[in-house]
C-alpha cells in the first residue's frame, strides 16, 4: 500500500528553466536554438551547480564565457526568474487532493538561488511534509544510490512509496530501488495514472 508520494517540481508542479530561452529570445534576440546549444555544452557545470557545487553567478560566468550575446549575467538572472515559478495546470490541485491520504515530499533538482527564490514567492509547496532538493544532499535524482539514500532519510520502504517525475531517467532509477514510478506528462494524465495503481487510498481521494 503506498503511504508516501514524492513529486518532482520543476515542469510538473511550476515552470523551471526549461524554456527560458524563448523568453531570452524574446527579449535579447538570442536565437532559442542557440541558446539551448550552449546550454548543452555546459550542461555538466550546470549539473554540478546543482548538487551545490557553484553558485548561480558562477554557473552564469560559464555560460557567457566565450559567447559575444548583448546580454548581461543581470539579464540572465532577471529572465529566468521570469521563467521560474509559473504553475502547470492541473498539478496542486491534485497535490491538495493526495494530502489527506499520503505524506507528501518534494524532491528536486535546483540551483540553489532559484529554489530560494521559488520558496520566497509560493506558498503550495508548503503543502509537502519534507523537500528535499539536490543542492543539499549534493546529489541528483539520476545518480546511482540517490533513492537509496532518500529512503534511508525519510526512513520509509520503498514499496510504500511513489515517485513522480518529467524525466524518465529519473523515474527508472527510483524504480531501480523497489519505488513504483510516473513519468508526469500533463495533470490529466497523471490522474489516469493514479488511477490505475491497484491503491484504494489513491482512488478514493481523487
Amino acid at each position: 500500500m503506498i503511504k508516501n508520494i514524492i513529486f518532482d517540481l520543476s515542469e510538473v508542479i511550476i515552470s523551471g528553466y526549461h524554456g527560458a530561452e524563448y523568453l531570452v529570445e524574446e527579449k535579447y534576440g538570442i536565437p532559442a536554438e542557440e541558446f539551448k546549444k550552449r546550454k548543452q555544452e555546459k550542461i555538466e557545470f550546470f549539473l554540478e551547480a546543482m548538487r551545490g557545487k557553484y553558485k548561480e553567478e558562477e554557473y552564469w560566468n560559464e555560460l557567457l564565457e566565450g559567447v559575444n550575446w548583448k546580454i548581461t549575467q543581470k539579464d540572465l538572472k532577471k529572465t529566468i526568474r521570469e521563467n521560474l515559478n509559473q504553475p502547470v495546470k492541473g498539478t496542486i490541485e491534485i497535490i491538495k487532493d493526495l494530502k489527506k491520504s499520503y505524506q507528501l515530499i518534494l524532491l528536486s533538482d535546483h540551483i540553489k538561488e532559484w529554489m530560494e527564490y521559488i520558496q520566497e514567492r509560493n506558498q503550495d509547496i508548503d503543502i509537502f511534509d519534507k523537500k528535499i532538493f539536490s543542492y543539499e544532499i549534493g546529489r541528483l535524482k539520476s545518480d546511482k544510490q540517490t533513492f537509496n539514500i532518500i529512503l534511508n532519510q525519510l526512513q520509509i520502504e520503498a514499496q510504500e512509496t511513489l515517485f513522480i517525475d518529467d524525466y524518465e531517467v529519473n523515474v527508472k532509477r527510483a524504480k531501480e530501488e523497489g519505488i513504483k514510478g510516473i513519468v508526469f506528462k500533463s495533470a490529466k494524465q497523471l490522474k489516469k495514472e493514479l488511477e490505475k495503481i491497484e491503491d484504494n487510498q489513491i482512488l478514493s481521494v481523487l
